[in-house]
């Protein structure tokens, strides 16, 4: 039963102060949505050791975003904020990414299993 309180605690607090788990959205359903997703992904691989974060996001990935957008690195603003800024809606930043991410990938030989 201790185990259920504390979700419902957890739930609450999410509940509460959406922003602080969520960010600053005009989409919380979705928001949350992908919140639990990633959380349930998160525990899963924990859980059966696979996909480690570096897989979804390597290391080298925010210099090459920034570098990508002809800033120095390190430049105070992280990958994502790059690609946010130089994309014209949330599909277009969706696609830049993935694309961003192939290209990554092309030019660094990944050494991850």
């Amino acid at each position: 039963m201790e185990d259920v309180k504390s979700w419902q605690k957890e739930l609450e607090a999410i509940h509460n102060r959406p922003g602080m788990y969520l960010g600053n959205t005009d989409k919380p359903f979705t928001t949350l949505l992908g919140f639990m997703t990633g959380y349930q992904c998160g525990y899963a691989a924990g859980k059966n050791g696979f996909m480690a974060p570096e897989h979804l996001v390597p290391d080298g990935f925010g210099k090459f975003v920034t570098e990508h957008f002809g800033h120095a690195f390190p430049s105070g603003k992280g990958w994502s904020m790059f690609i946010s800024e130089n994309s014209a809606s949330e599909q277009e930043a969706f696609d830049s990414f993935f694309r961003l991410r192939a290209e990554y990938e092309k030019q660094t030989p990944s050494t991850l299993a």
